[in-house]
């Protein structure tokens, strides 16, 4: 796990999935077939994300598939990061 997907981790399981024991959840785990994002869980992990990680998320790049997983999630916080 990088430290990118550690950070983001952490973040959804004590601050957006608090209510739930997601100790288990690992970084390829699909966030969306459990049924854990829905739209200001995914609204807060951007403005999360943003603020942690000093990037700009663009409004066209908050897909579905970029928040599939903690490791998706990542990818797409690395790939602002490499465009910045």
């Amino acid at each position: 796990m990088t430290a990118t997907e550690a950070a983001i981790r952490e973040f959804l399981v004590t601050e957006v999935f608090y209510d739930r024991d997601l100790t288990d959840l690992g970084v390829e785990d699909s966030l969306l077939e459990r049924g854990l994002l829905d739209s200001l869980a995914i609204l807060k992990t951007v403005t999360f994300c943003e603020e942690h990680f000093g990037i700009a998320i663009p409004d066209g790049e908050v897909l579905p598939d970029h928040f599939e997983s903690v490791q998706a999630i990542a990818a797409l916080v690395e790939r602002q990061r490499g465009s910045a």
